[in-house]
């Protein structure tokens, strides 16, 4: 299913450009446009997906192979970097900009400006158990 107005999708069909690096049956990996760091690489399923939540078992399989495929191509374009990081934001206040599912893969270095920012703070164990078991019980009631 491809959706006219979103971007991804126009750039699967060909009308909009693209660089492609990568393609696979239900994935295309393309290199991103405002990229973070050279090499900077998106890939998107083949399908019009809003939500990772959404992915079919064979896609989010070959979303990570692709990534991977990716990533090994990136640490032998970039054998400077020291490092790959991966990140799909789910939903807007994630930081989703386009709503079609896709997996950023970005090569990175140490001193490169990039970073997650990590603003939490330590957790008692009783606490973390309880939520694991609200989490463990919701798994369940989704499956």
């Amino acid at each position: 299913m491809i959706e006219p107005d979103c971007i991804f999708c126009q750039i699967l069909s060909g009308e909009r450009h693209s660089i492609r690096v990568a393609e696979s049956p239900l994935s295309v990996a393309f290199m991103d446009i405002q990229p973070v760091n050279p090499g900077h690489t998106l890939i998107v399923p083949r399908r019009h997906v809003p939500s990772f939540t959404d992915f079919t078992v064979p896609e989010v399989s070959d979303l990570m192979m692709t990534a991977q495929e990716v990533a090994r191509g990136l640490r032998s374009v970039f054998p400077d970097h020291d490092g790959i990081t991966l990140s799909l934001s789910d939903g807007a206040s994630a930081g989703q900009e386009v709503p079609h599912a896709h997996l950023h893969v970005i090569p990175r270095q140490r001193a490169d400006g990039f970073g997650w920012r990590r603003f939490g703070s330590k957790t008692d164990r009783e606490t973390l158990e309880q939520l694991g078991q609200r989490i463990r019980a919701g798994i369940a009631g989704a499956s």
